[in-house]
């Protein structure tokens, strides 16, 4: 795609190429691409990613392990030509340092490429507290397409009859569902007494553990891991947890959390659990912006900054960040500062359905209030102040979707509920 590509002057007084460099090309990066381009912005964008040019969403790649979809179908934006949003690809590739002085970013190659501005969307990655890193038996985990490729394989192997899931959140459950669908046992680790620690209330969660007993899951809770012993078997690997027991599984999937990824070098950046930005995802040095499970960002419902690691969250801090990028570059008003997040969760386990959103916590001046349907379906309201101050903050919900009036009608209850609880967040 040819444009002419201006120069401008920074502040330290370096000519630069009206250039946008954007380091990862996941949900945030790609959409601060987007909104870049619909803002106006036409001069120079250059992307480059550790991974495949093609973006993907890693919310579908469970169901391509499973077999419920084609690898295919988790490239959410091929219907569109992303190669004309973009004049420079550096794909499988990464930043090992960022010059902000010289407004330049050097390549694990060794090149160099200057921008005007920079936004840092380089995701997160998994991590493995606990798993022996002396261990020669290589855990399967479920975060990239990579990952999802090795997983599909394995499950399909003939010799794969027993797994140990090893994390009880959202992409632990999405894993335990994948193997379930492909006919394999399913042992379920965790080191809390319930599932879903952060995002379920207790009589919630043990609820849910029910129903995955029901479904054939057998539990592990408040237990962790010990020793792995990889060289009594041929294959796969004995696992002896702190209770004492061992058994034997032919793989292990981890999935225990992420960790931004910031492994480059860049002096004076500021970094707390992620990198720091502002409401328009500016970090503290000129011209560099941040966005996705990179950066912090503000939980609407605590006030708390941290790092919120949603799909839905990386791709609204990426528009902002495009917006505000091309509002600079472009001289134009200033667009709408990123709110904050809502921490929100729905997640279908087979025929099981949970959901939460907001604060769950209790304390003074809140009040909780649980129901439970007919049908099954459990509800717990987490409400703050009294009378006509009183407000939702917090939501969970739990169902089976063969109950009465199947899934739609309790996600279209569950999107009530979170514009509810967002609203009244940000007033």
């Amino acid at each position: 795609m040819e444009r002419g590509i201006p120069e401008r002057e920074t502040a330290a007084g370096h000519r630069l190429p009206e250039q946008v460099v954007v380091v990862g090309f996941g949900a945030a990066g790609t959409s601060a691409v987007m909104a870049l381009r619909e803002a106006g912005f036409e001069g120079s964008i250059v992307v480059v990613t550790d991974g495949d040019p093609n973006p993907y969403s890693p919310v579908l790649t469970s169901y391509y392990v499973s077999g419920r979809i084609e690898r295919e179908h988790c490239f959410i934006w091929s219907d569109l030509d992303l190669s004309t949003l973009v004049d420079d690809m550096h794909a499988h590739s990464g930043i090992v340092s960022i010059d902000a002085g010289a407004h330049e970013v050097t390549l694990v190659d060794g090149s160099r490429i200057g921008y005007s501005k920079l936004l840092i969307a380089t995701g997160a990655h998994p991590v493995a507290p606990g798993f022996p890193e002396t261990c020669r038996y290589c855990p399967l985990m479920l975060r990239t397409m990579e990952d999802a490729d090795l997983l599909r394989r394995a499950l399909l192997s003939p010799s794969c009859k027993r797994v140990l899931v090893s994390g009880t959140s959202m992409v632990g459950l999405k894993a335990l569902e994948a193997c379930l669908d492909r006919g394999v046992v399913v042992v379920l680790l965790g080191r809390s007494r319930h599932i879903m620690r952060s995002a379920a209330r207790p009589l919630v969660a043990k609820r849910f553990e029910e129903l995955l007993v029901e479904r054939g899951v057998r539990l592990r809770l408040a237990q962790s891991v010990s020793d792995v012993d990889d060289e009594t078997v041929s294959a796969g690997c004995t696992v002896t947890f702190d209770c004492g027991d061992s058994e034997h599984f032919d793989e292990v999937i981890l999935a225990q959390g992420t960790k931004p990824n910031l492994g480059f070098t860049c002096e004076g950046l500021e970094i707390d659990q992620g990198l720091s930005v502002d409401e328009f995802r500016r970090t503290n040095l000129p011209d560099v912006y941040a966005a996705g499970d990179v950066a912090q960002a503000v939980d609407v419902g605590t006030g708390e900054r941290r790092v919120i690691g949603l799909w839905q969250n990386a791709v609204q801090q990426g528009r902002c960040a495009g917006r505000a990028m091309a509002a600079e570059l472009l001289d134009l008003a200033n667009p709408l500062p990123f709110p904050g997040s809502l921490a929100s969760n729905t997640i279908h386990v087979r025929d099981i359905l949970f959901a939460s959103a907001g604060s769950l916590e209790e304390g003074e001046g809140r009040s909780l209030e649980m129901s439970k349907a007919d049908d099954g379906t459990m509800r717990v309201f987490v409400y703050e102040g009294r009378g006509d101050d009183r407000r939702l903050v917090g939501i969970n919900i739990l169902a089976t979707t063969s109950s009465k009036g199947g899934s739609n009608l309790l996600d279209c209850e569950i999107g009530k509920y979170r514009r509810a609880i967002l609203n009244a967040c940000l007033k």
